[in-house]
């Protein structure tokens, strides 16, 4: 054995009888020789060998028999297939662009997150409720967290809800496919076009009937929708994903009486509701629903950040029964210390702080960056801002395809979307305007100035450098 590695002897040896074993060096049954013949043999102690041995026995390569020693199990030779053996290191992933300045819409700003007050919190719930944390959740997650989102949705969103018909899943993505399992099979769905992509890619990969209708001044078009009959449908009423319409309360009440009399469900994508400038909160679509067709989504991903993962549903009452029974053995996928942590942040009021800190914090992004934008681009742009949520839209004269604009924002490390990105299918390239998603929520205020001209680099001048 060699002395000189950073590994154990045992592991040494363990290591070397194993290869040995597999290569077919010992026969099946072989007797080894006995631990004190093969320290001698190896130059090593007994309790190396012992160890060794119990290694091998615990994993199946020995047995013993009582008063004779260890023997060889019969193994049969391993098949190795030369085309199977790839190694990761002829992988190759899409390369990461490390972007000067982002207009994502998908993130948010982490500057003024409360880090003392949440690991206090977290700290306490360690204290508090080990009983959580040492046995395996309610699948519909922690009844504190449950109630404390109750009553934040009735106040902030108009909901009326029990605690009971709420559930916690690790994302919007992750209830949806929990949501589809609840339906009927041959389940027909109908999706905003343009919309959120990654809603289209769980209705594909469940092998669920997806129709996409197209929007109107309204938001989604109703009499698209009674032609196409779906057994439900995915909205964002409250700041249409991306367009940002907001829906009316005409087409709201055109919706729901469509929903009662086909039996359909309205699944509501709340995604960004608790930003609005200059203007109230607008009531949910749920708040609205007195006949138990509309089904609701939020997430704390906009008002937090998408890291934390949580995100909750509210069922109506009679679907709540249902799904018990559906996910009695399922185990949660979110993170429980992080919802309990989640809960005290509401229930001792510093949620709600942090929201207005960062209710005046992107207000003040989304003016600075709409005026930046208006200065640079003059007659050459149209913003479409409906003072909601955290992007709105622009049109902007460019010579440049969509598929040409989003390669020279990545060669400019400008992280920019295009309209094409959430549409069913792409938008041709005839028109001079091209809608562009300009999101705010991670670029800093005082990047603003730079960002915007980086921006115009991209779309409209040629001989445009970094």
């Amino acid at each position: 054995m060699q002395r000189d590695t950073n590994q154990c002897i045992y592991r040494q040896l363990y290591k070397r009888l194993k290869s040995d074993m597999l290569a077919s060096k010992y026969e099946s049954h072989e007797k080894l020789p006995s631990k004190r013949n093969m320290a001698k043999h190896m130059n090593v102690s007994v309790n190396s060998v012992k160890a060794a041995y119990e290694q091998l026995l615990a994993e199946g390569y020995i047995y013993t028999e009582e008063r004779k020693g260890y023997f060889v199990e019969p193994l049969d030779k391993l098949i190795i297939n030369p085309e199977a053996q790839n190694t990761i290191a002829s992988y190759k992933s899409a390369a990461e662009i490390d972007y000067d300045y982002s207009f994502s819409h998908m993130s948010t700003d982490i500057s003024e997150f409360p880090i003392d007050i949440w690991t206090k919190l977290t700290k306490r719930v360690f204290q508090d409720y080990d009983h959580y944390l040492s046995s395996i959740p309610n699948v519909k997650g922690p009844i504190e967290l449950r109630q404390s989102i109750a009553k934040l949705v009735s106040y902030q969103r108009g909901i009326q809800c029990h605690p009971e018909q709420i559930i916690i899943g690790s994302g919007t993505n992750t209830l949806l496919m929990k949501l589809i399992q609840l339906m009927s099979e041959n389940v027909k769905i109908t999706v905003e076009n343009p919309g959120y992509s990654r809603f289209r890619t769980i209705l594909q990969q469940t092998q669920t009937q997806m129709v996409p209708v197209s929007l109107d001044n309204k938001g989604i078009s109703i009499e698209e929708i009674k032609k196409v009959q779906p057994d439900a449908i995915i909205v964002t009423p409250s700041h249409q994903f991306p367009m940002g319409t907001i829906m009316p309360v005409s087409r709201r009440i055109s919706l729901l009486n469509w929903a009662s009399k086909t039996h359909s469900y309205i699944i509501e994508d709340d995604y960004d509701s608790e930003f609005k400038y200059e203007t109230d909160n607008i009531p949910s679509l749920f708040s609205f629903d007195k006949n138990e067709r509309v089904i609701y989504l939020g997430t704390f991903s906009k008002t937090l950040m998408p890291a934390l993962r949580i995100s909750y549903m509210i069922l109506p009452a009679k679907l709540v029964r249902k799904f018990e029974v559906q996910n009695q053995s399922t185990i949660p996928d979110f993170s429980i210390l992080n919802a309990l942590t989640l809960n005290l942040l509401i229930k001792e009021g510093h949620y709600e702080k942090y929201l207005k800190r960062m209710h005046q914090l992107y207000g003040k992004k989304r003016a600075c960056l709409i005026e930046e934008l208006q200065m640079t681009f003059g007659n050459n742009i149209d913003i479409k801002d409906t003072q909601a949520g955290l992007h709105f839209i622009i049109e902007v004269v460019s010579p440049y395809t969509y598929e040409e604009i989003e390669a020279r924002a990545k060669e400019f490390k400008l992280e920019l979307y295009t309209i094409n990105r959430f549409n069913v299918k792409a938008l041709q390239n005839n028109s001079e305007r091209k809608t562009l998603i300009i999101g705010f929520s991670k670029i800093e205020q005082q990047q603003i100035p730079e960002a915007v001209q980086r921006l115009k680099k991209v779309i409209i001048d040629p001989s445009g450098t970094i």
